[in-house]
């Protein structure tokens, strides 16, 4: 596809209209992605970051509205633009879902100058809207006011945690503000795809600018997002800096005064503040507690977090907390874990130009780095496979090896296709009570732990790509349908 071009992701069931408004699409110089299943779409758009969607209502596994309304809630794609195609009959019957989840809607199939026109303007006022970080594409000022406010208003139960990232002046002073972009593109990946996996649902992750992030979540949560985060930034954030500056492990600059200093490769700093022990009546309130903590973790080494715990007045006692509501990582803890892109570079089968380009890709689309970078076709499946097998330590499941036999179906039976997919594993090889479980991430040991739990079985673990995964999951579902006779 071209990369100049904006990009749309056509979700249309019926053949003929689909063809015709892709043939429209082509015309306006829009690239153009067609699915047929509600189902589809939320990985899709994952996968292709579309620049607008277009939904047909009435798509039959999943109503488009249904599915509009979820890409609307999550704040990683609630900035995408989106437009229902929906018969003039329901248009009056449907009014209300549609102003819960749609950017705007026109009648099914559609005029074509309407189309262009509405097409146009919904990209047009999603580029000039001001709550979205240009950068990041998470929501800005605006819309974090809004979610800590409504929670307030709502006297639930709420945390808010400030995400600060240490040092980033001197790296970027160092190295660049492109490089520094790439700094906060990927933090933000870090943290969003955090709290997906570990937060409830109704989490939010905002950008306020620069090296500044916020996270509204519950207090149950608040400590595994935190250390969760900081583990991740610790594992890959000393990668951006030089093979010299990650050996001696800081940067020569100079301070405000103009005096060189060494100054320690960044850190993060997380500052929570909840109302469990106590109420947060406002904002002003919220920030004094937040910055007093911030302060605190900004006097001690590496990257932490921490939780105010009680106030008396309008002072936050931070120095009494116990050692557990704050995180030091070691130092060398950092080094153990080398991404799958630092490998490659290593092995000289991409450059660091190509390496970067499928980051920003990774961390725009959120579609796994190895995936980024076969997809622009700087390295093919089996040079990712070997280096995956590096990273891991576990070996890559050939899918040439598949096993069909009795016990595996009745292995496929407990675990079910829909936990299949959520965990990213397959049953693959049966041999007595040991299980070969070809995963997506071999080194979840709690997607293990659940997986032994449900079968009864030793799991030994391997991976396989997303594509050799789609594959087999695919061929799964295709034998258990035909042995149900659909």
């Amino acid at each position: 596809m071209n990369i100049g071009k904006r990009k749309v992701l056509l979700a249309e069931h019926e053949e003929g209209i689909a063809e015709i408004i892709q043939y429209l699409l082509k015309a306006w110089d829009y690239d153009t992605v067609i699915i047929a299943k509600g189902s589809a779409v939320l990985d899709a758009v994952r996968r292709e970051q579309p620049d607008i969607i277009i939904i047909a209502w009435n798509l039959p596994d999943v109503d488009g509205l249904k599915v509009s309304k979820i890409l609307k809630e999550d704040f990683l794609t609630a900035h995408i633009p989106v437009i229902i195609l929906i018969d003039k009959k329901q248009i009056r019957k449907k009014m209300l879902e549609i102003e819960q989840g749609v950017d705007d809607y026109i009648a099914n199939p559609p005029d074509p100058i309407d189309l262009e026109v509405r097409m146009e303007l919904a990209l047009r006022r999603t580029s000039h809207q001001l709550y979205a970080n240009a950068l990041t594409k998470l929501p800005g000022n605006k819309q974090i006011e809004k979610a800590i406010h409504s929670r307030m208003e709502e006297k639930k139960l709420f945390s808010v945690a400030y995400y600060d990232i240490d040092n980033f002046k001197s790296f970027n002073d160092k190295y660049g503000y492109m490089k520094g972009d790439s700094v906060i593109r990927h933090v933000a990946y870090i943290i969003a795809t955090t709290v997906k996996r570990y937060g409830n649902a109704c989490d939010f992750v905002g950008h306020i600018g620069g090296d500044d992030f916020v996270v509204v979540t519950t207090p149950d949560k608040d400590r595994l997002i935190a250390s969760e985060s900081i583990l991740a930034f610790n594992r890959a954030m000393h990668f951006h800096y030089s093979r010299e500056d990650r050996d001696r492990t800081y940067v020569v600059s100079k301070d405000r005064r103009g005096n060189v200093v060494n100054m320690p490769l960044m850190s993060i700093s997380v500052a929570i503040a909840n109302n469990k022990h106590f109420p947060i009546k406002n904002m002003v309130e919220l920030m004094e507690t937040i910055t007093e903590i911030k302060s605190y973790l900004k006097t001690l080494p590496g990257s932490n977090f921490l939780v105010n715990r009680r106030q008396i007045e309008k002072n936050v006692f931070i120095g009494n907390l116990d050692m557990e509501e704050k995180t030091i990582v070691n130092k060398e803890e950092r080094f153990k874990h080398k991404p799958l892109g630092q490998i490659l570079l290593e092995s000289q089968i991409i450059t660091l130009e190509q390496l970067e380009i499928a980051l920003n890709k990774h961390w725009t689309t959120g579609q796994k780095i190895g995936q980024s970078i076969i997809g622009l076709g700087m390295a093919s499946s089996g040079d990712i496979a070997r280096a995956l097998e590096s990273q891991f330590n576990v070996p890559h499941f050939d899918i040439r090896n598949l096993s069909e036999n009795g016990e595996l179906k009745e292995i496929i039976a407990k675990v079910s296709l829909d936990v299949m997919k959520h965990y990213g594993v397959l049953p693959v090889r049966k041999d007595k009570n040991v299980l070969l479980l070809a995963m997506l991430d071999p080194k979840n040991m709690e997607t293990v732990a659940k997986i032994k739990n449900l079968t009864g079985c030793v799991i030994t673990p391997s991976f396989v790509l997303e594509s050799e995964f789609t594959e087999i999951f695919d061929r799964i579902l295709k034998k258990e349908k035909a042995d149900k006779g659909l």
